[in-house]
């Protein structure tokens, strides 16, 4: 393995990506998505500053953070839009079934470039594109967010910054996904649909089966069983139902933790509105200081975990089946 052929390799693919019809228009779709949402959260964070300065005013989460902004772009990739993850598949799905049809890959192999350096660099040259279709997102939301004087502090520019590289890992899961199933695939249509379909249970099904499942495995809220309750006892029904409701959060984050859109919708609300994830688990109140990176780091270093492992396992799978592929 030679890395400056797998180098060059990539900056072939990511030249290519770059100037395609398909990755500009899907990109211009996305930007524009994503700017409504940032728009919006430039309103709420706009309309919460207002409420937090207005004299004898309450907020249970304290002064707003211009980091809370950010929520849009997770909104625009994996919230209410999908035009990221299809920016992904996109990139990805006919990455090999279009040189096999095409007959370009045997002329490929046949100069000195092993399989291995190929499968490589077309990998690096769509993370390259992925990372920089992310970082004219991010650009532009701070462009906004500077037209309205709203100015990052340099403690919130950490946060920014993991935001950034989570965003790019989510997305390039999706591409190496559906590089995998590329090489599986005979054609590029087919391809594209098997992508869509991984994709679909990969957030959708999974979510669902997931959230019914905590449902039949913890059973009846203490709350709305009162049949062995005493009433002499309420302090004992307090701790019980506590008890519940923290081992089903514990059992959601365990089922959820396979869902690979709900890893990257959990890890940006840590990140981009902290103390509101520390609200959803029971670990937050108006009272408690302001949370710092490596706090959040450590309650979603599992999240993070899981989107590192889905692109790792799909591109050990995809380089296995591409050094073994029959291309005669």
């Amino acid at each position: 393995m030679d890395f400056k052929r797998i180098i060059l390799i990539g900056y072939k693919e990511f030249q290519d990506h770059i100037t395609s019809r398909r990755f500009l228009a899907l990109l211009f779709l996305m930007v524009t998505i994503t700017g409504i949402f940032v728009f919006k959260e430039i309103g709420n964070y706009l309309e919460d500053l207002e409420e937090y300065s207005t004299l004898y005013s309450y907020s249970f989460f304290g002064l707003p953070k211009s980091v809370n902004i950010f929520e849009g772009i997770k909104s625009g990739v994996a919230g209410s839009s999908i035009f990221g993850s299809i920016i992904a598949i996109a990139l990805g799905f006919d990455l090999i079934t279009k040189e096999r049809e095409t007959g370009s890959i045997k002329a490929i192999l046949s100069v000195p470039v092993y399989r291995d350096e190929v499968i490589n660099g077309k990998a690096l040259g769509g993370i390259m594109a992925i990372a920089l279709a992310i970082t004219i997102v991010f650009v532009l939301t701070l462009g906004i967010m500077l037209i309205y004087s709203i100015v990052p502090g340099l403690n919130e520019l950490g946060f920014l910054f993991v935001f950034w590289l989570i965003t790019i890992l989510y997305l390039s899961g999706i591409f190496i996904m559906s590089i995998m199933v590329s090489a599986f695939s005979k054609t590029s249509g087919i391809s594209f649909i098997y992508s869509l379909l991984l994709l679909l249970i990969l957030t959708s099904v999974i979510y669902s089966t997931g959230d019914f499942a905590v449902d039949t495995i913890m059973g009846q809220d203490p709350s709305i069983n009162t049949n062995n309750m005493g009433v002499s006892d309420p302090k004992h029904y307090q701790e019980e139902s506590a008890a519940y409701y923290q081992r089903r959060i514990e059992l959601t984050n365990l089922v959820f933790y396979v869902s690979l859109d709900t890893n990257y919708r959990k890890t940006s609300i840590a990140l981009t509105k902290p103390k509101l994830y520390l609200r959803t688990q029971s670990e937050y109140n108006s009272e408690s200081p302001d949370p710092t990176l490596s706090d959040m780091l450590g309650k979603i270093w599992g999240y993070i975990l899981f989107l590192i492992a889905y692109p790792v396992v799909f591109f050990g799978i995809a380089y296995v089946k591409f050094m073994r592929m029959d291309l005669r």
